[in-house]
């Protein structure tokens, strides 16, 4: 897992909570954006190594949204923080595994709403790890003890 599987999957999450009339935008955003519209970004925030060539990687998520102050009212930003603190509780990774924010947060400044999580998971540090088949015909196993074995 990536941290741009992070950042898709929030950016996914966010989509469902606020709906086709607001764009979301992942990453360094180009001027010219409209509102209302999300902006998110994704940094690892840790890597720690696990056993078997796997590693525990942590990924902080932030977001801001900018209301449409006219269409949707003062309690707009408010609002938005509400959608994005749900949305940001639990993100589903494209083929991979939900995971839930921790240190979910947000705040309203200035009219614009910005939250952010972390999320963390497990993965494969190559992706060429060896099975233990792999490892058996590594070490000469002969194959008529393998099939047995199974």
């Amino acid at each position: 897992m990536a941290v741009q599987q992070v950042l898709e999957g929030a950016a996914q999450a966010v989509r469902s909570a606020f709906g086709e009339g607001t764009e979301v935008y992942a990453g360094r955003v180009e001027q010219g954006a409209q509102p209302p519209c999300v902006f998110l970004e994704a940094q690892e925030a840790a890597r720690r190594p696990l056993p078997c060539g796997r590693v525990e990687l942590t990924v902080r998520v932030s977001a801001v949204y900018l209301a449409q102050d006219a269409a949707q009212g003062e309690d707009a930003p408010r609002l938005g923080l509400e959608k994005l603190l749900e949305a940001l509780a639990v993100v589903q990774t494209d083929g991979g595994p939900a995971l839930r924010g921790s240190g979910v947060s947000g705040r309203v400044e200035d009219g614009t709403a910005r939250a952010e999580a972390a999320y963390t998971a497990a993965a494969a540090e190559q992706t060429d790890v060896q099975t233990m088949e792999t490892l058996q015909v590594a070490l000469g196993a002969p194959a008529a003890e393998r099939e047995t074995e199974e």
